[in-house]
C-alpha cells in the first residue's frame, strides 16, 4: 500500500447543526466554505459543509431527517465530535490487499465506489475505536473533495493555517497498547515516544500516551489512555465521562505564525485553555532566552531544543460537552515531536495549581 504524502486528508465532524457549525468555522477560525454536498447516506438524508484553510480539509455533517439514525445516535452519545479521518492511497486494490494482511476490521465487504457525472472517489472503510473509521480513498477526475459536491468557492485560502498536524485520540485504561499496534499496522506508522507512569511518578495526575508517526506520509497520531491509580482524574478521564467512551479527542493544526493567528483568533471571541501561572515561571527559569511574557499573554506552550521551538495553544472545547477542542501548533527551525518535556511540565504546573501552591 501507497499513502500519499500529503498526510490526513480530511476529518469528518458529525454535528447537530452544521450550518452553525460551519459558519462559526468561517467567521472565527477563518475557513473558507468550499462547498456542500445533500445526499442519502446509509439510513437517511443527511449534509456534509466541505471548510479548508491551507491544506487543512474538514467536513461538517448532519442529519437532515431523523432516518439518518447513524449520525443522530452518534450526536447524542458523543455530542459534536469526529467521525472518521481520510488518508489517500495511490492503488485502492493495492490497499485493500494490504490491509486484508494486517487484519484491519472492515466496515463493509470490499471496496465502496461513488460516483457523479465524471468524477470517481473509491472507498475503503475500517473500524477504529467504539464508533470511528480510517477512510482509505483513491479519487478519480475529483475537482472536489468527493464527488457530488456543490461548488460555492473555488479559490484556494490560507489566513495562517498550513494544514492538519496530527490526530490526538483518548481510549480506557489498558487499551491503548493494542489500538496503537492496529493504527500503526494499518498507516504503516512507527511508535517514536511512549510516556507513562514513570513520567508521572510523584504526581497525583497522569496519563500514558503513544505517539506515532510517518515521516513519508506525514501522518501523526497521539494515543492516551488514564491511569486510573491516580488521585485525580485528568483530561484523559473527563474526555471518557463525558465522550461515552473511546474517541478522537483533539485535531491539531500546524501554523505559520501561532503568537498572530491566536490574537487574530482572541478578536473573534475564541477562548483558550488557561495555563497556570507556574509553567511560565518555570518556563523562565530553564528557557530565559524565550519570550515568555508573550506566551504567558496568550497562554501559549513552550519546548525549546537547541535553535527548535514548539509552541502550542489549546482552544476551549468546540461544544457544549468537555470533549473535542482544537490546537494549533507551530514547529520553528523544523521542531521534531510533540513536546514530552512541556506535558510534564504542565502536568507538574496543573498539579501545583489545584494543590494551592505558589
Amino acid at each position: 500500500m501507497v499513502v500519499k504524502d500529503s498526510g490526513v486528508f480530511f476529518v469528518e465532524i458529525y454535528v447537530g447543526m452544521a450550518k452553525i457549525v460551519a459558519w462559526w468555522h468561517q467567521f472565527a477560525l477563518g475557513f473558507k466554505l468550499k462547498g456542500t454536498r445533500e445526499f442519502k447516506g446509509l439510513f437517511g438524508n443527511q449534509i456534509t459543509y466541505w471548510l479548508q484553510n491551507g491544506k487543512a480539509n474538514i467536513l461538517l455533517t448532519a442529519a437532515l431527517d431523523p432516518s439518518a439514525h447513524d449520525i443522530v445516535s452518534f450526536v447524542d452519545s458523543h455530542g459534536n465530535s469526529i467521525k472518521r479521518f481520510a488518508v489517500e492511497v495511490e492503488d485502492i486494490n493495492d490497499t485493500l490487499d494490504f490491509l486484508r494482511t494486517k487484519n484491519a476490521i472492515f466496515l463493509h465487504n470490499g471496496i465502496e465506489s461513488v460516483t457523479e457525472n465524471n468524477e470517481k472517489a473509491e472507498l475503503i472503510r475500517c473500524k477504529l475505536f467504539d464508533d470511528n473509521e480510517i477512510v482509505f480513498i483513491k479519487r478519480t477526475n475529483c475537482t472536489s473533495i468527493l464527488p457530488g459536491f456543490q461548488i460555492t468557492n473555488d479559490e484556494d485560502l490560507n489566513n495562517g493555517i498550513l494544514g492538519i498536524d496530527h490526530l490526538a485520540s483518548v481510549v480506557r485504561f489498558n487499551e491503548s497498547s493494542f489500538w496503537n499496534d492496529y493504527i500503526s499496522s494499518l498507516l504503516s506508522l512507527d511508535q517514536t515516544q511512549t510516556i507513562g507512569e514513570e513520567f508521572f511518578e510523584n504526581h497525583s495526575i497522569g496519563m500514558k500516551m503513544h505517539v506515532l508517526n510517518c515521516r513519508k506520509s506525514k501522518i501523526n497520531k497521539v494515543i492516551s489512555e488514564p491511569l486510573p491509580q491516580k488521585q485525580k482524574k485528568s483530561q484523559v478521564d473527563v474526555f471518557l465521562d463525558h465522550h461515552f467512551g473511546n474517541g478522537i479527542q483533539h485535531l491539531a493544526f500546524e501554523v505559520e505564525d501561532l503568537i498572530k493567528l491566536v490574537s487574530a483568533f482572541k478578536s473573534k471571541g475564541i477562548a483558550f485553555t488557561a495555563v497556570p501561572e507556574k509553567y511560565y515561571d518555570s518556563l523562565t527559569v530553564d528557557h530565559p532566552d524565550v519570550p515568555v511574557e508573550l506566551l504567558r499573554k496568550y497562554n501559549i506552550l513552550c519546548e525549546q531544543d537547541g535553535d527548535k521551538l514548539l509552541l502550542q495553544v489549546f482552544t476551549e472545547p468546540i461544544g457544549d460537552r468537555p470533549t473535542l477542542f482544537y490546537e494549533f501548533i507551530q514547529r520553528i527551525n523544523k521542531f521534531d515531536g510533540f513536546g514530552a518535556n512541556n506535558i510534564k511540565q504542565l502536568f507538574k504546573s496543573l498539579e501545583n495549581t489545584l494543590n494551592g501552591s505558589n
